[in-house]
């Protein structure tokens, strides 16, 4: 849950590099994001809001989707 929260940029993106690099199945709960190239693998989002799913597919298709707010850093 939140694993770059609190991170500087730097750590965080190790942390995200450490992640992908595991070969296995990684669920990951987090507000922001990082840039595509980070989550390493093709990675499958799901965008909650309220409680309802607004956005399912791979990393690459949210960006600059509108509706769905998932914020960037």
């Amino acid at each position: 849950d939140e694993p770059a929260q609190g991170l500087s940029p730097a750590v965080a993106a190790r942390t995200y590099a450490l992640l992908a690099a595991l070969d296995a199945c990684v669920v990951v709960a987090e507000q922001r994001l990082p840039p595509a190239p980070l989550l390493g693998r093709p990675a499958f989002v799901y965008v909650l809001r309220r409680g309802s799913v607004v956005f399912a597919g791979e990393a690459g298709e949210l960006d600059g989707r509108s509706g769905t707010s998932a914020e960037r850093p």
